[in-house]
């Protein structure tokens, strides 16, 4: 079987784009400065790949990890054999892609 293509698989498991933005939309961090319409227009035009992407990635944050700040915990033990309140702070703003990015760099499991 050929896999599907990101528009075949948004269809299948979301039923739309339109809902599959709205539950990413739902897991993002909208900055300050923007206004709440303007962001779910750009979520909402985002293409069907980064959303999919996005969603794939929350998925597996709150699978294996549970939550941003229990990976971030994991990740700043793993590089540096304890608690690094600095590190982790920083780190703790991450997006989670860059985040499981680190997680797979440190070894994290």
């Amino acid at each position: 079987m050929s896999k599907l293509s990101p528009l075949q698989r948004t269809k299948k498991e979301f039923g739309s784009k339109k809902e599959l933005a709205a539950k990413v939309s739902a897991f993002l961090t909208k900055p300050e400065e923007e206004e709440q319409a303007a962001f779910e227009h750009r979520v909402s035009t985002m293409s069907n790949a980064k959303l999919l992407r996005l969603w794939d990635a929350q998925q597996t944050l709150e699978k294996k990890f549970g939550s941003v700040e229990a990976l971030a915990e994991k990740i700043t033990r793993a590089r540096f054999n304890g608690l690094n309140a600095d590190y982790q702070r920083k780190i703790s703003g991450f997006g989670v892609p860059k985040l499981l990015d680190l997680a797979r760099q440190h070894g994290v499991k």
